[in-house]
């Protein structure tokens, strides 16, 4: 598959319409699956026969990743609902405002849409996964092994992020069979600790499936160094701060593989054997698509446990610097012209349609024109749907000693001037971050289709969570020297000297914390990141005393941490299906 700017995932429309003819549409819940002709897994042995035809399966798995339905709960979820920014529809007669508050029922179309549209694309990658083995090869060399082996770890990298962010949303989810049957359509949840396991399971695999990350032709393509960030977050989420866990250990341990490349092998990335009982190593092999022992040749390598994991050191860089080395500034990592840039580790990959066609038949992702209108001007102003404004920014994101911190020049206020020198007619008041930004150049020729790639997983989030797992295990000195490292890349900006200093375990984590709110902010990751710290309760208590309509103030906590399974889904299962705690 290429995914570079010069083709962006073209063609997937006439690849999802192979697929869904080919192998129905089974989703959680779904009234389409209820009424059609169940056709389970009797697919044609032909179709997946070949590795362009996985391929063409993976790709459509890539495409809900793109499509409007997914961006849009997204940054709903992610962002609209923390206490980074300002909603445009935040009254409680519209099922987004009840969201926003914390005052919705179980029926909220917003809740259904998230978990449908994740379980589509978890029906989308289990084709790939389920079908795996019905690839030919023509002939047994190694590198025919190896593309086959790297589709199914991409599929199983997506089919984790995909459960990830639905046990981050709901707690523990039902899994879904690679096989639909009739007999199975309903499914009852698995535990939350369940739902991690499986999710670990599939990234640690993919992680020694995949390369240390694809360039050129391949950009896009979900790597080795992706599987890993993700499951050192995966972890992350699993920890509760200030309480001793394995999970912070072996947090540090990646950290150290990833950040300082400190040795690796399979069987530590693996935990082999204790997680594969009854499964020796050449079965494991074969089921990975490592080519078989005994077809090996003396020229072919031949993978043990004790092989090393892709080396990640310096394959990526908290250093502003493009796909090809060159320097860009820090906004411009956002754009273009630092997609791929060696500071990012996984993007959804976008391509402007160049017809402005819209939706699902769209590759181009119209949220980031929606987040400000392309004029900035007050009259087109009403129509965004969320914004920061000046309150937020110098309150909960530059606040106390991080006021005059270098990367507050890249959030503009109104009637400033862009970098490219274009007006911010946003309105008095409001704040314009740059990361949402469409430069003059970049536009598209459409409203709404904007080409530019949505950034997933960055290395300066893989470093801070590293320098978390480090002050959570007592090494302080370690985890302030990591801290700093990115701040220190920060400080060269506008060649300042600050930096962060040393404390007790308490004040280290917060200056930690701090750290995520400037770097990651307006990334949608927000409302996730002060749940698993435990803190919501506390930053939107503080964001809804900025506010006349108290939003926040609703918040539950102990209950709103997770949302309400949607009531359909409780109804169509008869009960199987169970609901959260609360609700």
């Amino acid at each position: 598959m290429t995914l570079n700017n010069n083709c962006k995932l073209r063609g997937f429309r006439l690849v999802i319409g192979i697929i869904i003819a080919a192998v129905g549409s089974v989703l959680s819940g779904c009234d389409d699956f209820l009424e059609q002709e169940v056709k389970g897994n009797n697919t044609s042995e032909k179709f997946y026969d070949t590795r362009y035809k996985l391929q063409a399966s993976l790709n459509a798995a890539y495409d809900i990743l793109q499509s409007n339905a997914m961006q849009d709960t997204d940054w709903r979820f992610g962002e609209a609902i923390g206490d980074n920014v300002i909603g445009r529809d935040e009254g409680l007669s519209g099922h987004m405002g009840q969201l926003a508050h914390f005052r919705f029922n179980t029926s909220n179309n917003f809740i259904l849409n998230r978990w449908n549209i994740y379980y589509k694309g978890i029906h989308r990658v289990n084709q790939v996964i389920a079908n795996i083995d019905k690839a030919r090869l023509s002939t047994d060399d190694y590198q025919s092994y190896k593309e086959i082996r790297e589709i199914l770890g991409q599929a199983k990298f997506l089919r984790a992020y995909f459960y990830f962010n639905l046990a981050r949303t709901f707690g523990g989810v039902p899994i879904r069979p690679e096989v639909e049957e009739v007999e199975k359509i309903v499914i009852p949840r698995s535990s939350l600790e369940e739902t991690y396991a499986y999710i670990e399971k599939d990234l640690r695999e993919a992680a020694i499936m995949l390369p240390n990350r694809y360039t050129s032709n391949n950009s896009g393509k979900a790597s080795s160094g992706a599987a890993t960030a993700l499951l050192m977050k995966v972890l992350m989420y699993q920890a509760k701060p200030g309480i001793p866990s394995e999970k912070w250990e072996e947090m540090t341990r990646l950290g150290d593989y990833f950040v300082k490349g400190a040795s690796f092998s399979f069987k530590d990335m693996l935990h082999y054997p204790d997680n594969y009982e009854g499964e020796d190593w050449e079965s494991l092999r074969k089921r990975l698509w490592f080519k078989p022992q005994e077809l090996n040749k003396e020229t072919d390598p031949y993978e043990t446990p004790e092989n090393e994991c892709p080396m990640l050191l310096n394959a990526y860089s908290l250093r502003y610097r493009d796909a090809y080395g060159g320097a860009i500034t820090y906004d411009q990592q956002f754009y273009l012209q630092g997609e791929f840039c060696q500071g990012s580790i996984f993007e959804i990959v976008f391509k402007e349609s160049g017809d402005g066609s819209v939706d699902d038949n769209n590759e181009g992702n119209a949220i980031f024109m929606n987040m400000f209108p392309q004029t900035y001007d007050a009259a087109n102003s009403s129509h965004v749907p969320i914004y920061c404004d000046d309150a937020v920014l110098s309150k909960i994101i530059f606040s106390g000693s991080n006021a005059s911190d270098a990367r507050k020049r890249y959030i503009l206020g109104h009637h400033e001037n862009t970098p490219d020198m274009e007006n911010t007619e946003i309105g008095a008041g409001r704040v314009l971050p740059l990361k949402w930004y469409t430069p003059i150049k970049d536009r598209p020729v459409y409203a709404g289709d904007n080409g530019k790639n949505r950034r997933i997983l960055r290395y300066v989030d893989v470093v801070l969570m590293y320098a978390e797992a480090l002050n959570e295990c007592g090494k302080g000195a370690e985890a302030l020297e990591q801290l700093n490292s990115n701040k220190r890349v920060v400080n060269e900006i506008n060649n300042s000297s600050t930096l962060y200093i040393g404390g007790g375990y308490g004040y280290l984590r917060q200056q930690i914390w701090d750290e995520r709110t400037i770097e990651l902010c307006f990334e949608w990751e927000r409302f996730f990141d002060i749940v698993r710290q435990g803190r919501a309760k506390e930053c939107l208590k503080i964001f809804s005393d900025l506010r006349s309509n108290r939003r926040g103030a609703y918040f539950k906590e102990g209950i709103n941490e997770i949302f309400p399974i949607p009531q359909r889904e409780i109804d169509l299962s008869n009960g199987v299906v169970t609901q959260n705690p609360g609700y």
